[in-house]
């Protein structure tokens, strides 16, 4: 399996262990007793567990303060438990439920404790691994923790509920609005749950739900543009979709981690990445899922500079498109609406050059939801792209300023990044009145809309 091959990603463990002399084996043993003596805990780590931790999974409490008094007592000085995993990278997903369980909630804690907002880069090869983990391993067996508190149909409801609430902030003011608030969430209300004792069921409906928040504020933290810490959510939402044995909601996170690599400009990746999740959810998903995947597909082939796949990737939405039914899918696939793909088939021609055929769906990409401000702000923005290309600088221009409208509601570092670029695209048109209109305008907020959450 991938996550087998991966190298070691924490030194300062793997410095540690050699020191103490331990082998793994060794060290894993020297837990489960300690576990046993001082906390009353049946532990069952081995050496594959360390090398787990080895390579970046992070365990839950007090598995590191009993790592740590180990390791202090071997080599007779403190070692303190929070420098054991700080260079945990959580940029893979460990095979069992159990370690995804563990690598996913410190990665929640570390977030609250430390804000590590910036902290992190992005790695295109650790989308591609945890890509092919997912459409190749089987999941696992998922069994409660040892907490008393019992999960049952009322903590999912919950759950459900509060994942609707998230989600509409979300999409009405903008990644940036509530991010800090679902981090704690995660770690003060979900953490609990999974640690907690459930059956068989009620795991997979509790990890998928789990997978869905975690996934909802990757995509918050994306659209602040803090690209490495989004990727570490998505792909720890993506094992926790797939051992809930979820392969619709995987899938769609498998289309946001793609939608990421478009953003960044890695067409190639972000093509290969939606057409796994194409491949392997084809015939099991929604056809507005399929639909999704294929234009994020068809997008990535568009900056890839394939035209022809891209039109292929293209029609093959379309299709789906057509045989979408709103009524039949799952909440998490709310907010991927008709108007949504329309929006990505636009930005597809765009890209392509295509500026009279993507103008063509401009009408059928503002046709959105409601409470979708910020997907109407970048429609809005990339329409006026669109027209630019047409030569249709006015009318341009006073698109744009629809878009700009919407900003003051909206805390969200792509859309002012959308501003950016588009203001760039207007140089050649510097001396035309309604450019010059648009400059007065975009200039005095150009630092609100990029600013990121404190």
């Amino acid at each position: 399996m991938a996550v087998e091959s991966k190298q070691i990603s924490n030194t300062e463990l793997e410095r540690l262990i050699i020191e103490s002399g331990l082998s793994n084996a060794a060290l894993a043993r020297h837990i489960n007793l300690t576990g046993r003596s001082t906390y009353g805990l049946e532990l069952r780590y081995d050496s594959s567990s360390v090398n787990r931790w080895l390579r970046g999974a992070v365990p839950a409490p007090p598995i590191p303060e009993i790592i740590a008094g180990v390791l202090t007592t071997r080599l007779h000085r403190q070692v303190p438990a929070g420098s054991l995993f700080a260079d945990g990278d959580f940029l893979t997903v460990p095979s069992s439920p159990s370690q995804t369980v563990e690598t996913a909630t410190a990665l929640w804690r570390r977030t609250v404790q430390r804000r590590d907002f910036l902290a992190y880069s992005f790695s295109t090869a650790a989308s591609a691994q945890a890509g092919w983990w997912w459409v190749f391993s089987p999941p696992g067996t998922i069994t409660g923790g040892a907490r008393r508190s019992r999960i049952g149909q009322a903590d999912l409801e919950r759950l459900a509920a509060d994942r609707e609430t998230f989600a509409e902030l979300d999409r009405r003011f903008g990644g940036g609005h509530a991010r800090s608030w679902l981090a704690d969430y995660l770690d003060q209300q979900v953490a609990p749950m999974l640690h907690g004792r459930y059956d068989d069921a009620t795991g997979r409906a509790l990890f998928a739900a789990a997978a869905d928040l975690t996934h909802i504020l990757g995509y918050m933290v994306f659209d602040s543009a803090d690209h490495g810490l989004g990727q570490r959510y998505t792909i720890q939402a993506l094992g926790l979709a797939h051992h809930a044995g979820n392969l619709a909601l995987g899938a769609y996170i498998m289309s946001n981690l793609a939608n990421q690599h478009v953003y960044l400009g890695d067409g190639a990746t972000a093509a290969q990445l939606a057409r796994a999740g194409a491949t392997a959810a084809h015939g099991r998903a929604p056809a507005a899922l399929i639909a999704q995947l294929h234009t994020t597909e068809a997008r990535g082939h568009a900056l890839a500079r394939e035209p022809h796949a891209c039109r292929a990737a293209l029609h093959m939405a379309e299709r789906a498109l057509e045989r979408a039914r709103p009524e039949v899918n799952p909440a998490w696939l709310g907010a991927a609406s008709p108007a949504h793909r329309h929006g990505a088939i636009m930005h597809s021609l765009h890209d392509l050059g295509d500026h009279t055929a993507a103008n063509s769906y401009a009408e059928q990409a503002l046709d959105l939801p409601a409470d979708s401000s910020r997907a109407r702000a970048l429609h809005l923005i990339l329409h006026a792209r669109v027209l630019l290309g047409l030569g249709r600088v006015e009318e341009s221009c006073a698109t744009a300023t629809r878009a700009h409208g919407m900003s003051a509601q909206l805390r969200s570092r792509r859309l002012g990044e959308r501003f950016t670029e588009y203001t760039k695209a207007l140089t050649p048109y510097a001396k035309v009145a309604a450019v010059i209109d648009w400059l007065a305008l975009i200039r005095p907020t150009r630092t609100p809309l990029s600013r990121s959450p404190g």
